[in-house]
């Protein structure tokens, strides 16, 4: 009888804890679309070696995160038009549909619990919203379901998007939302919809139902799908209007 070969399967690493302060400090306000990406400086307000910050620019250029500039031969952080803003968002519905299907099988009551307390909070922090307490825990609800998945693919993957969703979805000048809940009647309405929402999405894993819950998270996702991108081309538009030569345009850092 043939001996049967051993194979090794490594285990897909999750993002390491330095990548992950890079990420956040590239998709905040310090930057915007289009910025020139110096490793000299983020390293030095990173507190980190040139080294880890080179690898991890590398990484998130192979996974067309950041683009090389080819005219002076650097890196820059996308510049996110109207269409980008659509793929990013298809990538991320593909991941937390997908997700949320076979987290109907695998979920855990821990898992439950933590949903079920997440939603609390953001209930609790909803006169706030949209800050970034209440942003927070949004990406901590969305975060554990996909956990709740266990497809380790679906889990890395998604813990770099949803930095860069909330950057492109909430933190951009062209998105980001001015009001609070409790400052505007339609915020609060809204607010309290994602909520329930959320509240209905783990009503459905606690069933197991598997076409229930992918329905239920499509709806919930194009809302915020449908408020981004309105909001991205009254900007673009009003900026043509603005400056009609120079539009789309912005001047590097």
């Amino acid at each position: 009888m043939p001996t049967r070969r051993r194979t090794f399967e490594p285990r897909i690493d999750r993002t390491p804890p330095n990548l992950q302060k890079l990420v956040r400090l590239i998709f905040s306000e310090a930057y915007l679309p289009g910025d020139r990406l110096v490793e000299r400086d983020l390293a030095k307000q990173l507190e980190l070696s040139r080294i880890p910050v080179r690898e991890g620019l590398q990484k998130l250029v192979s996974k067309g995160i950041l683009l090389r500039d080819k005219v002076n031969r650097g890196l820059r952080l996308r510049d996110y038009s109207s269409d980008e803003i659509v793929h990013l968002h298809e990538y991320r519905e593909a991941i937390e549909l997908a997700a949320a299907r076979a987290a109907c099988h695998n979920r855990t009551a821990t898992e439950l619990v933590q949903l079920d307390l997440i939603c609390d909070q953001m209930q609790a922090e909803a006169e706030n919203a949209p800050s970034p307490r209440w942003l927070e825990l949004d990406w901590q609800f969305h975060q554990t379901m996909v956990e709740a998945s266990r497809n380790e693919r679906f889990i890395n993957d998604f813990d770099l998007l949803m930095i860069e969703c909330n950057y492109v979805f909430y933190r951009l000048p062209e998105t980001r939302i001015p009001a609070t809940s409790r400052e505007n009647p339609l915020l609060a309405t809204l607010v309290h919809g994602i909520v329930e929402a959320h509240r209905n999405i783990v009503k459905l894993l606690e069933t197991r139902d598997t076409n229930g819950i992918v329905e239920a998270m499509r709806l919930h996702l194009a809302g915020l799908s449908n408020r981004v991108h309105r909001d991205l081309v009254k900007s673009q538009l009003t900026n043509r209007e603005q400056n009609p030569a120079g539009s789309g345009q912005r001047n590097s850092r």
